[in-house]
C-alpha cells in the first residue's frame, strides 16, 4: 500500500485542454470500471507513497474521460495508478508505462 503524499512534482494540471508542448507520460485516463471514482492517485511504481488526490473536488464518472498532465521535465515512465471509489473500494493498476501509452482504460476487476 502506498499511504500519504507524494513529495516530487507530479502532475501539473488535470481536466485541461493540454500544453502547447505536452510531456511524454500525458495520458487520458476512460472510467470503464462500473463505478464512479471519486480519488485518483498517480504515483512512480517505485514510490512506497500514493501522490495526492489529482481529481480534487471532481469525480470522473463511469464512461467519463479526464486528461492527466505532467511536468515536461519529468522523465519517470513506470507508474502506479490508484483509484477509490464511491462505496470506499479501492483499485490498482501496476507498472503502468506512461512513456508507451497515451489513454489508459480502466476496467472493472
Amino acid at each position: 500500500m502506498k499511504p500519504g503524499l507524494f513529495a516530487g512534482a507530479l502532475l501539473a494540471t488535470f481536466f485541461t485542454a493540454g500544453s502547447a508542448i505536452a510531456a511524454q507520460q500525458d495520458f487520458n485516463v476512460i472510467n470503464r470500471t462500473g463505478f464512479v471514482i471519486v480519488s485518483l492517485n498517480v504515483s512512480p511504481s517505485s514510490d512506497t507513497r500514493w501522490g495526492p488526490d489529482i481529481l480534487g473536488i471532481e469525480v470522473l464518472a463511469n464512461g467519463e474521460t479526464a486528461q492527466v498532465s505532467f511536468d515536461r521535465t519529468d522523465s519517470i515512465c513506470m507508474w502506479d495508478i490508484r483509484v477509490t471509489y464511491s462505496d470506499g473500494d479501492t483499485g490498482d493498476w501496476r507498472q503502468v508505462n506512461l512513456c508507451e501509452v497515451s489513454e489508459v482504460t480502466l476496467n472493472a476487476p
